[in-house]
């Protein structure tokens, strides 16, 4: 037998994420980052991961009562002949064929309503630019000579040649601005309260505008069904009759009344349902803007935003104002963020001190309300049929119920009922009933032991894009309290790296998922001890709702075969969440 040398070759797993990199101008806009989570480790299964208080016993399919794991219904749709029409039966017919039309357009109207710039709304000033950024997880293997295996390698964790993570960035192809509703829905809306203020973002290029009528059909989809349980107008299809004339009656007639009711009742479910996303108003029409023949409102946009005018093919969409504080931004020592508040005056104008910072558990606690939101926030969408596919500490944005949207991510803010989560950046999102039409999904499964075929099983498809969501919310949760509740002793203190990716090496390649070795880890630094003592709280509780959700992929085969699914409402459960 001759022997011969094999090469170690690799096999790469891609995925497009969106970096969200704010260049200039808003302080409160860092760069931020959605990550696509994905993995191409190949992991066993049925290997037992140590819960520390969530062991679930896969025999008797009986779980701790410290979190919840939803039952499987796997029983076969019943009917009867009865339940379909008949040849004669066409007022049924008609009627059914009417309800089915009315569940598939968008009874919000926001994906046609078109709203004329001056007339409508005025953009107030620039904030920040946006970009993609490719994400490539590279998995190592060496050929076998026996049955053609693949036997997977780990590679020098410091050799630049070999990396576990690569990212190419596309360049900012988004802007942000910030606008403002005039006229007479400007009026209405403050006459009873309501923030006139919007948010808005250019979209240019096919890849951004591909990935703004993502973002919007996955919005109006959830909008549309939310407007039609609270409103009958809308239900009626009133909304987007009136929506898709509203550019044409304000341009022609001057005359948008009716519609200026119904967004004005949509802005008012956005104050006071807590939707848990950013809403959409509608898409910004620049007709107008490019009509003008001498170039005078070129050169006035520049003077007014000094940035460069629109492209005549982007593609502007307005959402509500919900402030630019994201989870990246509030995710960073409390001593840091003191001293970077603003400066302060008394009474008489003279400069003051700030005031000093909450005590840690107060804090602490809000920590874990803005978890607690997030985590609800995502329920509600994966109950609306949807996941999110590109969470991250910068799709999440914290928000106030008040004018300053900044209120309620300052280091002295520990109010709960003052905070108001909002998801964002849904350019990603995908209906769950769609995800095993996706190759790049399958892939990842079949990583994790899943083999998701096109039209093959619901069950197994919906379990492994939900933890896909809880996978990444997971480590943005660990990131979260590492950070933010770190007790360093000084402002310029070098505190270790918190960020997603950081977390996601030091679990995988040092302590290989053993969540006992990383609690050791960060039993080790001071500046956690707080973090370590709070998370081993009623016998370890913390440390298993995380360890659930940052292995939750790993997971999904376990919890099928015991006829379980991890979910939002499950892990709220939990006592960790207990007393808020």
């Amino acid at each position: 037998m001759t022997l011969r040398s094999t090469s170690v070759f690799s096999q790469r797993m891609r995925t497009v994420t969106l970096l969200l990199s704010i260049h200039t101008y808003c302080s409160a806009f860092n760069a931020n980052l959605i990550q696509k989570n994905t993995s191409t480790m190949t992991i066993n299964a049925a290997r037992q991961f140590h819960r520390r208080g969530l062991h679930i016993d896969l025999y008797s399919q009986q779980q701790s009562p410290s979190i919840k794991m939803a039952l499987m219904n796997n029983d076969p749709l019943e009917f009867d002949d009865d339940d379909f029409f008949n040849e004669g039966d066409d007022e049924d017919a008609q009627l059914f064929a009417q309800v089915t039309q009315k569940q598939q357009k968008d009874l919000s109207g926001c994906s046609v309503r078109q709203f004329n710039l001056g007339y409508d709304l005025i953009i107030s000033d620039y904030v920040g630019s946006l970009g993609f950024e490719e994400i490539t997880d590279w998995e190592y293997y060496q050929p076998s000579l026996i049955n053609n295996e693949k036997r997977v390698v780990d590679p020098p964790p410091f050799d630049p040649n070999l990396p576990k993570r690569t990212r190419e960035k596309s360049g900012s192809i988004v802007r942000i601005f910030r606008g403002e509703l005039s006229g007479r829905v400007k009026s209405k809306a403050r006459s009873i309260g309501l923030d006139t203020r919007v948010m808005l973002k250019e979209f240019s290029g096919d890849s951004a505008i591909s990935l703004a009528r993502a973002e919007l059909e996955s919005l109006t989809r959830m909008q549309s069904n939310l407007c039609a349980e609270l409103d009958q107008g809308a239900r009626n299809g009133d909304w987007a009759s009136t929506a898709s004339m509203r550019y044409i009656e304000g341009r022609v007639n001057g005359n948008t009344l009716q519609d200026d009711n119904n967004l004005i009742r949509w802005l008012e479910i956005l104050t006071t349902k807590n939707v848990p996303y950013i809403g959409v108003l509608g898409e910004l029409n620049m007709l107008e803007f490019f009509e003008d023949r001498q170039g005078n409102v070129r050169n006035e946009w520049y003077q007014a935003l000094g940035v460069k005018p629109p492209e005549p093919t982007s593609l502007w969409i307005v959402y509500e104002y919900a402030g630019f504080s994201t989870l990246s931004r509030y995710a960073q020592p409390a001593l840091k963020r003191w001293f970077n508040l603003p400066p302060q005056k008394n009474f008489w104008g003279a400069p003051s001190t700030a005031p000093p910072l909450p005590p840690w558990k107060e804090r602490a606690r809000y920590v874990k309300t803005i978890m607690k939101q997030c985590l609800e926030g995502l329920s509600s969408i994966h109950e609306s049929g949807f996941t999110h596919r590109s969470l991250g500490r910068n799709s999440i944005i914290i928000s106030s119920v008040g004018q300053d949207k900044q209120e309620a991510s300052s280091p002295l803010a520990t109010v709960p009922q003052r905070l108001r989560i909002k998801l964002s950046d849904f350019g990603f999102a995908g209906r769950i009933v769609d995800a095993s039409n996706d190759e790049d999904f399958q892939r990842r499964a079949r990583a994790f032991d899943l083999n998701i075929v096109k039209g093959g099983s619901m069950l197994e498809s919906k379990c492994f894009a939900i933890a896909e969501d809880l996978h990444a919310l997971g480590f943005a949760f660990f990131g979260l309290l590492l950070s933010s509740l770190a007790e360093i002793p000084r402002q310029e203190y070098q505190m270790p790296p918190t960020d997603e990716d950081a977390l996601q090496r030091l679990m995988s390649d040092i302590f290989d998922k053993d969540m006992d070795e990383f609690r050791e880890y960060c039993e080790a630094e001071d500046i956690w001890s707080n973090v370590v003592a709070m998370l081993d709280e009623n016998d370890g509780e913390g440390w298993g709702i995380l360890e659930q959700m940052c292995f939750a992929r790993e997971n999904v085969v376990d919890n099928l075969a015991s006829g379980q699914i991890l979910t939002c409402q499950g892990i709220l459960s939990s006592r960790f969440f207990g007393k808020l």
